[in-house]
């Protein structure tokens, strides 16, 4: 049976509203400065160091192709709850979270391969709900090789961050 009710983080990418359901965030955080990865395609931002673990920051905006009018107005990173890897969206503000029925979520009026898991009406806006796990699914596959590429930065990272504590 699903819940009844839902709690939905949402936030601003370009000129539209998302949202990721609760159970998929671990946590916000104010945006930093990222370790740039070389030969990896520019949505990944890079990695960042967020309390002793490497997390893998991708520009949500950049990787789903939607424009926008400003550039660089990123300041926000939803960190990814996974059971694999770490993963960070960047997105440009995070309004807080929404709770909602079940039965105000509709189905997405078109495919979008599986990344848009329903739509809800805030006001005279439409919220479009996320799935990040799928999104996260869609990065591995487009990276490919370059996963390896990250996997051996994210290593040589924290034995760098290692030998500085020790």
């Amino acid at each position: 049976m699903e819940q009844q009710e839902k709690q939905i983080v949402t936030f601003s990418l370009g000129k539209g509203e998302y949202g990721i359901d609760v159970e998929q965030v671990r946590e916000v955080v104010t945006y930093r400065e990222c370790t740039k990865i070389p030969k990896v395609p520019s949505f990944i931002s890079g990695l960042m160091n967020l309390r002793g673990q490497v997390v893998l920051v991708v520009n949500l905006r950049e990787f789903l192709d939607i424009s926008s009018e400003e550039e660089g107005n990123s300041k926000t990173i939803i960190i990814i709850d996974a059971p694999k890897r770490n993963f960070g969206f960047l997105v440009e503000e995070v309004f807080g979270v929404t709770r909602l029925s079940a039965k105000d979520i509709e189905p997405p009026p078109v495919s979008s391969q599986d990344i848009i898991k329903g739509v809800f009406k805030k006001g005279e806006d439409l919220v479009m709900i996320m799935d990040a796990h799928r999104v996260m699914e869609l990065l591995e596959k487009m990276l490919g090789d370059s996963v390896n590429v990250v996997e051996g930065e994210v290593k040589r990272l924290s034995k760098s961050e290692r030998q500085k504590a020790g």
